[in-house]
């Protein structure tokens, strides 16, 4: 398995995937499902994440 990398959604700074809270700023970052691996947008489907931040 490859570590993988998020931006934090606070802050924007590209983190591990393997953290729980963004060590820049403290951000607690969404659970990960483990059985599905490093799913990206922290295994947000697409209308979930629309949903919640909308278009960018």
């Amino acid at each position: 398995m490859s570590i993988g990398y998020v931006e934090c959604a606070h802050c924007g700074e590209t983190v591990g995937t393997y953290y729980v809270t963004c060590p820049y700023c403290g951000y607690k970052l969404a659970a990960r499902k483990p059985t599905t691996g490093m799913d990206p947008l922290y295994g947000m489907t697409d209308s979930e994440f629309y949903k919640r931040f909308g278009s960018m």
